[in-house]
This record gives structure tokens, C-alpha cells and sequence, in this order.
């Protein structure tokens, strides 16, 4: 597990109203594949499937398996033939993407009636701490503009789903790890940060077609 992100994750564990134990979980940008170890670990998930568009950090992910019900595909969307989850997650994937509704719509699509992606979003216009931190890396990194919340609701919202957002029922944060650029830590910033900034939002397939 990638140790700077597990309290993240947990407090993501501890917020959905999901019990992911037996579904098959879809990881959007899964990186190298820590949060789907840990709900195979954890949860007892029948089957967990991540993608990512870093090659080296997929060959990590398939290395880390083991003999864990894990798949792992290089792609920048769901992959041709993935459908069919009950549950979807991004961690601070939503930011990086410039074509939102195309994401929405993948995502959709792969979702069982019923299913919920949950996105936690920390990168957005209503984090002060991040605005300034996208205003500094925006071209450096060939990012998106900046969306709001509202923006970002209105998206999914648009693509079908249903939207709602709620705080993460962060605990603890570290005292180190967020930021190894930041010349002047202040833990208050990222205490404030992590408990009124860093939101899920859960985007819900509907059971039965609108209209």
C-alpha cells in the first residue's frame, strides 16, 4: 500500500454508504494498485479491475497482485470489454481529466444499474490550498482548467447519474507526506484541507431508466 495515501482511503471506506464486500469494483486511475489491495484484503471484493495510464505503475500493480482477484489494464479510459461493476472509485483522478464527460460517460456505461462511482475530489475551485497549487503547476503539467464542485456535478448529473457529495470522515492526518515542495508545512492548512475541501462525491446510476 502506498502508506501516504492509506488514511485517505480508509476515510473513503468509512464514508460510502456501500459495503463492498462480494462486488466487482472498478479503480479509475488506479496508479499502482494500493486502494483495490486493500479492499481485497479488507472487504472480500469478488474481483477488483484498475486501470491507469502509467505502464510502469500497472507493472507494479500486476507485480503487487499476487494471487489476489486483480486485474490491471494501461489505458487513459475503461478499457474495451470492462463493464458490469457494482462500485466505482477515483482518488484525485477527476482533476486531471480534460474531457469530463467522456470520463462520465465511460464510467457510466461500466456501472450495473444501481452501481455508484464514488470520486474524492480535493483539486477544485472552492480549495484555496489548491487553487494555488493548480495556478503553480497548471502548464508545468498540461492541466485541465480548475472545476467546481457545481461544474463537476453538473457533468455527471448530465451524463444520467445521480449526484450527491459529502466530507470524508477523515481522522487523523499526518503531520508529514502531503506536499516534500511545500517550503513552509502548516499541518492546520492540511487539517483544514483534508476535512473541508477534500470531498466524495458519489455519481449513482440510476435502477431504471429516466422517463
Amino acid at each position: 500500500m502506498q502508506d501516504e495515501h492509506g488514511f485517505v482511503w480508509r476515510a473513503m471506506l468509512d464514508t460510502v454508504d456501500v459495503d463492498p464486500a462480494g462486488k466487482r469494483v472498478l479503480d479509475a486511475g488506479c496508479n499502482r494498485g494500493g486502494f483495490l489491495r486493500l479492499l481485497s484484503d479488507a472487504c472480500g471484493i469478488v474481483e477488483g479491475c484498475g486501470f491507469d495510464p502509467a505502464s510502469g505503475a500497472i507493472d507494479d500493480a500486476r507485480r503487487l497482485a499476487g494471487p489476489r482477484p486483480l486485474r490491471f489494464e494501461v489505458a487513459d479510459s475503461v478499457p474495451p470489454g470492462w463493464g458490469s461493476f457494482d462500485v466505482a472509485f477515483s482518488h484525485e483522478v477527476v482533476y486531471l481529466i480534460h474531457e469530463l464527460r467522456a470520463h462520465a460517460d465511460a464510467i457510466f456505461e461500466a456501472l450495473v444499474p444501481g452501481g455508484s462511482y464514488y470520486a474524492v475530489i480535493g483539486v477544485h475551485t472552492e480549495s484555496p490550498l489548491m487553487v494555488d497549487w493548480h495556478r503553480a503547476n497548471r502548464e508545468e503539467l498540461k492541466l485541465p482548467k480548475l472545476y467546481s464542485i457545481d461544474e463537476v456535478a453538473g457533468v455527471f448529473g448530465a451524463a444520467g447519474f445521480e449526484v450527491g457529495a459529502a466530507r470524508l470522515k477523515i481522522g487523523f492526518v499526518p503531520a508529514s507526506g502531503h506536499d516534500s515542495t511545500d517550503p513552509q508545512p502548516d499541518l492546520w492548512r492540511w487539517i483544514e484541507y483534508y476535512n473541508d475541501h477534500k470531498l466524495l462525491m458519489r455519481c449513482t446510476r440510476p435502477s431504471r431508466p429516466s422517463g
